[in-house]
């Protein structure tokens, strides 16, 4: 390991200890609470797991930290990070390591390390599958006004189902937690979220805006970053993502038939839309900086995937489906017309699709007003098809002619 790739690690591992440690604080404070009720009752056998597991993942990485503070020889490697980590996780809290097991300490150090990609993969890494939410929470979110930090927010409603000719709603609020932000997001910032949601998925959860960047266009490892524009578009979103709260209160619809044989450990999800901190890195050519690298570290699971998963409307799509063809660059507007493409699409699996070109523009939030644009907005539209149908994606696209002109596309 180099120090760039120690530097990484520490700072990554650092923001997870501090994320640790406060909610092992609020889970504890709970099970004091529960335990000063009934003094002379035990505390839910849940709770005391709860707290007990917090406490293992807060000492996990307090540990690795201790050792990366420590003088690193030039020739460490990450597995021997690992076996001073378990080392000291046993010398220091036998307790701890006697209730979980080696096996377990080892996995979850493990587990940690991995999550932290090297400098290389920040610089240059993809990943080979994009998680792609397809939850109408997640789909009307532009529409939903974010309510200023001053205010009190108010819940929009979303209808998911019906129920004997009843309309089953999920409510939705957007909020600031500071100030000032943006009136409302866009359909970019929700492919930017989807984005962070699949490398958070991938197993990694500290990257960096170029890679988000590859991700979010499909591009490979190595791909050379095309949009300078584009790029400033991505770290103007994530400023905006991790600055806006979220809440999903889905108790009436988890109290539908059909829903109800699902996994709900909860029905309101509530957080930062994309809970994350910034941290520093850098890379150095020896013990010469050479270049800061622009970093990010998710703390925990968004809120919006967690909820998505739970309903099971979490599609998986390959790498190779999200790349920007030929004869499509990589701008805002063409990114945000392919994944109201692939929204439509999955929406609409098995069934076929036909799907107005104007209704299509206005979802993916474009301005129709200018004649030129909307024409090559119909061929990056043709061009995306054409391509998704060459590599199998998709079985067949044809246009459909409507008053001597296509206004409509079918897809299957």
């Amino acid at each position: 390991m180099n120090k760039a790739e120690i530097q990484l690690l520490h700072n990554s591992i650092q923001a997870e200890a501090i994320e640790a440690m406060q909610k092992f604080s609020e889970a504890n404070s709970v099970w004091r609470c529960a335990h000063e009720k009934a003094p002379n009752e035990l505390p839910p056998q849940e709770e005391t797991e709860k707290l007990a597991s917090l406490h293992h993942d807060f000492m996990t990485a307090l540990t690795l930290l201790a050792v990366l503070e420590k003088p690193m020889p030039r020739n460490s490697t990450r597995e021997r990070l690992l076996i001073l980590s378990y080392e000291m996780f046993k010398s220091t809290c036998p307790n701890t390591f006697e209730r979980f097991g080696c096996e377990d300490i080892l996995k979850s150090v493990a587990t940690l390390l991995d999550s932290i990609p090297t400098p290389e993969m920040l610089t240059a890494g993809s990943i080979d599958k994009s998680v792609y939410m397809i939850a109408k929470a997640a789909q009307c979110l532009p529409k939903i006004p974010i309510v200023p930090k001053e205010k009190t927010p108010t819940a929009a409603a979303v209808t998911v189902a019906k129920d004997k000719g009843k309309e089953v709603n999920i409510n939705v609020e957007l909020h600031a937690a500071f100030a000032p932000i943006v009136p409302r997001l866009t359909v970019f910032d929700l492919s930017v979220m989807q984005a962070a949601a699949s490398i958070y998925a991938s197993g990694s959860k500290t990257f960096s805006t170029n890679q988000l960047y590859r991700v979010l266009t499909g591009a490979d490892a190595h791909t050379k970053i095309t949009s300078k524009a584009t790029l400033e578009a991505v770290r103007k979103s994530l400023d905006t993502l991790q600055a806006t709260l979220i809440t999903i209160d889905a108790e009436q619809q988890a109290a539908l038939g059909k829903y109800k044989r699902y996994d709900w450990n909860e029905t309101t999800f509530k957080g930062y839309l994309l809970p994350m901190t910034k941290i520093e890195t850098a890379y150095y050519s020896g013990n010469q900086l050479t270049a800061k690298c622009d970093c990010w570290r998710i703390i925990d699971t968004p809120p919006l995937l967690a909820y998505s998963k739970t309903i099971k409307q979490v599609a998986t799509i390959p790498q190779k489906v999200k790349r920007l063809p030929k004869g499509v660059s990589a701008t805002v507007n063409n990114i945000c017309i392919r994944d109201t493409l692939l929204y439509y699409i999955h929406l609409n699996r098995g069934k076929g699709a036909k799907l107005n070109y104007s209704t299509l523009f206005e979802a993916a939030g474009a301005d129709t007003s200018n004649r030129d644009t909307c024409y090559k907005m119909r061929k990056v539209t043709r061009v995306l098809l054409k391509y998704w149908q060459e590599i199998g994606f998709i079985t067949d696209q044809t246009d459909v002619i409507e008053s001597k002109r296509s206004n409509a596309i079918y897809i299957s």
